[in-house]
């Protein structure tokens, strides 16, 4: 009650569910959320496929959820919840130090994007620009997409347009090839069948011009899509 006789509005605070498959990093997380005054985690899970089968009992407001080991599987999850419920807020921690991650998690509808080095500040921050409505980046990733981008300026060679020429789908096994992912691997990742990922695979190859594996991941470091970390 305030001193003029009437009642003090409670502050809505932002409602997080956290996703993410390694419990020490949620723990880390949650404790970042928990002591911010303005929001509050109502939720965890494992990954963000599994968190989908929360989301009507949670009713969060920002999903936080982790695209780790060079994995691609919470893309098809992000198209879901975007469908399913626009007004959800969906935020990237990414283990990947590269922008052409950012670039796929965006297509599929990411409202915002940062790397684990990310510290306390920048984690509460990212969760209040995108729950405010605005898209969030990192600045280690806008430095990497700016130094790609000149870099590929510098280049003009006919890769780079054929790398243009590629589909969201080949772009993401382009991913998943590179960082080791067996077309078993690929087809569970995206819910395909192997034989549609050995087609796209194969396109794949023929429009960048490369004939094994080796090729491919040299490229996908060259253009900075993977870090030898990942490899």
């Amino acid at each position: 009650m305030r001193a003029n006789g009437t009642a003090a509005v409670q502050e809505q605070k932002v409602r997080v569910m956290l996703c993410h498959n390694v419990t020490v990093a949620r723990i880390g997380l949650r404790t970042i959320i928990e002591g911010e005054h303005d929001m509050e985690v109502v939720g965890e899970a494992d990954d963000i496929e599994s968190g989908l089968s929360l989301i009507d009992e949670l009713h969060p407001d920002v999903v936080l959820t982790d695209l780790s080991g060079g994995r691609l599987d919470g893309l098809d999850a992000i198209r879901t919840i975007k469908n399913v419920a626009p007004a959800i807020k969906v935020l990237i921690r990414a283990y990947q130090r590269n922008g052409e991650y950012f670039l796929l998690a965006m297509r599929a509808g990411a409202d915002g994007y940062f790397t684990r080095d990310a510290g306390p500040g920048e984690v509460a921050n990212a969760i209040r620009t995108v729950n405010r409505g605005q898209n969030y980046l990192d600045l280690s990733t806008v430095t990497q997409l700016v130094t790609t981008f000149v870099a590929g300026n510098g280049k003009g060679g006919t890769t780079d347009q054929q790398y243009d020429g590629l589909t969201e789908r080949e772009r993401e096994i382009l991913c998943l090839v590179a960082t080791d992912h067996t077309n078993s691997e690929i087809a569970d990742v995206l819910h395909l069948s192997k034989q549609t990922v050995h087609n796209i695979r194969a396109r794949l190859m023929e429009k960048l011009g490369f004939h094994d594996r080796l090729q491919l991941v040299k490229y996908a470091i060259r253009r900075r899509i993977v870090g030898l970390e990942e490899v």
